[in-house]
């Protein structure tokens, strides 16, 4: 049977049906995301010349150009663009696998799957991903935003790798590391006559508008009771779950908000017509998480994600450090 191929029929070389075949995935990926061989070659710790014959192969075999020279450049065909995402979804599913089997890698997981509340994702997830995204230039990351028990479902089932949370994801297999800690204080208008206190004397909040939490929040029991302890009569003026909403609602409607001083201060310090003062009186304190399944504990990836979330705190932990007090 093998003589009916004829002698005139092109055989293309395919790439061999074993752990290989990754070399040409890792080889595509990598000339998509540098846009040249040259760099693509860098990345990957090989020779150019390797690195043009993979991408030759990997196209004789599919049967189609996957990408485009012109002028000493190299281009992405659509083809190729639409493929680069299971490309690299499945070199991210490579690297877990990687670490599952040798726990602690020094390598660092080509995508990173974060899931935080939304207030955290919408203020503090910016600047965290572009600190990260200096460290780690080529990765890529995927955010989701959950509740607590969506978020520890999500990490305890391999679906999310790091989550941030104002409180410690219950289960087994999860690790959870405090961050820090801050107090509750109160955000106001610059404008508005509270501001005028270095303290606010809990007093003085009798009669103004304020906005609530959620009912389902811890601190909406917290701050019911308190202000039913000391006889504070005063008109909701809006109640939602969203700590960084409230926060930025203060302005729009002239009210109070309570809040953690984390969110309090990276908001004010972008908004020069709110600030916030603490509360004599308010004990409260907010605590920050970092989550994560045990298998990433110690490895790269955590640590970095640890630096990382510690730089883009630090102008407002530290003007914060006058009030913290003992922890």
């Amino acid at each position: 049977m093998a003589g009916l191929a004829g002698a005139g029929q092109v055989m293309t070389q395919a790439p061999p049906r074993n752990i290989r075949r990754l070399k040409y995935i890792e080889a595509f990926s990598a000339v998509v995301m540098t846009g040249s061989i040259s760099a693509a070659a860098r990345q990957l710790n090989m020779s150019q010349p390797a690195v043009s014959q993979l991408i030759s192969n990997l196209e004789k075999s599919v049967g189609v150009a996957l990408f485009v020279r012109r002028n000493g450049a190299i281009f992405p065909t659509q083809r190729a663009e639409a493929l680069h995402d299971d490309a690299r979804d499945l070199l991210a599913l490579i690297d877990r696998i990687e670490m599952h089997l040798k726990p602690r890698t020094d390598k660092l997981l080509s995508q990173i799957r974060i899931s935080a509340t939304m207030s955290f994702l919408t203020e503090i997830l910016p600047l965290l991903l572009g600190e990260l995204h200096r460290h780690h230039p080529t990765g890529s990351f995927a955010v989701s935003s959950n509740a607590i028990d969506g978020m520890t479902n999500a990490v305890a089932e391999g679906h999310v790798d790091f989550a941030f949370h104002t409180r410690p994801l219950e289960h087994a297999n999860i690790v959870n590391l405090l961050q820090c800690e801050v107090p509750q204080v109160c955000i106001m208008r610059a404008d508005h006559p509270l501001a005028q206190f270095e303290r606010i004397p809990l007093s003085q909040i009798n009669g103004h508008d304020v906005i609530w939490p959620s009912r389902r929040d811890p601190y909406f029991q917290y701050y019911r009771d308190l202000f039913r302890r000391h006889r504070l009569n005063c008109r909701t003026a809006l109640q939602s779950p969203f700590a960084n909403f409230s926060i930025r609602m203060t302005e729009v409607l002239n009210a109070l908000s309570f809040n953690n001083a984390l969110m309090a201060s990276i908001i004010c310090q972008a908004n020069s017509n709110m600030v916030w003062r603490p509360v004599e009186g308010i004990d409260a304190r907010t605590k920050f998480y970092l989550s994560f399944p045990e298998v990433l504990s110690g490895t790269e990836t955590q640590l970095l994600m640890q630096t990382c979330f510690a730089s883009v705190i630090s102008d407002a932990l530290a003007e914060l450090e006058w009030l913290q007090g003992p922890a």
